[in-house]
């Protein structure tokens, strides 16, 4: 089953979902870091067609536990 865009943030360290959803036991999600400046400045539209066309580039990455998903956030968000 494929939801619609749930809105969400990181708060100490982990993704909290802002929209108030239950989601079944291994539920895979697209996460895509939108940074301040996009949130600013492109419609939600604009912002899920940036997203699908990394997609498409195959610029992905994919986590299997908690911790290579903290070490890949810290990543991408320290080079922020």
């Amino acid at each position: 089953m494929i939801y619609p865009t749930l809105r969400a943030t990181v708060r100490k360290g982990k993704i909290q979902l802002l929209d108030n959803i239950n989601l079944p036991e291994d539920t895979h999600l697209l996460v895509t870091i939108v940074d301040e400046m996009a949130v600013e400045t492109l419609n939600l539209g604009e912002r899920i067609a940036a997203g699908l066309q990394d997609i498409l580039l195959d610029r992905i990455t994919q986590v299997d536990t908690p911790q290579e998903l903290i070490a890949h956030l810290d990543g991408v968000l320290n080079e922020a």
